[in-house]
Parts: C-alpha cells; structure tokens; sequence
C-alpha cells in the first residue's frame, strides 16, 4: 500500500529556529507566501480568508492555553480597532472579503498588509 501526501512540507524560516514564534510572525510570513503566489494554504491549510480567521484564533488560544501572553498580538488588535477602525462587529474577515468583492486572497492580503504595517511600525530598530 502506498502512501500519498496531500501537502508539501517546507522547512521553517531560518530566522525562527531556535527561538519562540509569535502569531505577528506567522502572519508576515503568510504575507510573504501569498506575494509570492503560494496561497494561503502553505500557512492555514485553506485557501480562504475564513481558513486565516481560524488560523489567528487558534494560534491565539493555544498560545493563551499554554500560560502565555502575544501582547503584539492583542495590540495589533487594539491598533486595527483604535487607529484603523477595522474592527468591525461581523469581524474583518467578513468585512473584508465584502471590500474585495468575495476575493479570498485580496481579502486576506488586506489583513496581512495591515499586520505589516503594524509590524514595521512597532519594531522600527533604534537607529531608525
């Protein structure tokens, strides 16, 4: 009997070996696969902006279940709502594959674009 897979298996990026990996990194390098056309299934197992909903929330309840805090993570939550007011009560993700007219990939791209942003904001080196 033979085996078949159904994904490819990649390495993970260099620069997380050896240490911990937030849901702020994951989503830059979801980002990063999607510019380069890979989908959004090499990260979230799906190829919908629901799959990158399900992806935050369970990446955020493992790290809450195992004692730790993603304070990047909630502040981009409270920077989206406060600064970008894109946090609407149906959720961005609905919000957003309305904006992209039910683009899945352009829906996720404009979440992933804002966590960049964020990102980029947040961990501007010293010397910047």
């Amino acid at each position: 009997m033979s085996e078949k897979k159904i994904a490819k298996v990649e390495p993970l990026p260099e620069e997380w070996r050896g240490r911990r990996v937030w849901l702020m990194d994951a989503l830059l390098h979801a980002r990063k696969q999607l510019l380069m056309k890979r989908g959004l299934w090499m990260v979230t197992g799906g190829d919908t902006v629901d799959s990158l909903h399900s992806f935050t929330i369970g990446w955020a309840s493992n790290t809450q279940f195992n004692g730790e805090d993603d304070l990047e993570w909630q502040d981009f939550l409270d920077w989206l709502r406060d600064v970008k007011h894109e946090a609407p009560p149906e959720g961005w993700h609905v919000k957003y594959l309305r904006d992209c007219d039910g683009d899945h990939e352009r829906a996720a791209l404009k979440f992933l674009d804002f966590a960049a942003e964020f990102v980029a904001l947040r961990r501007k080196s010293p010397s910047s």
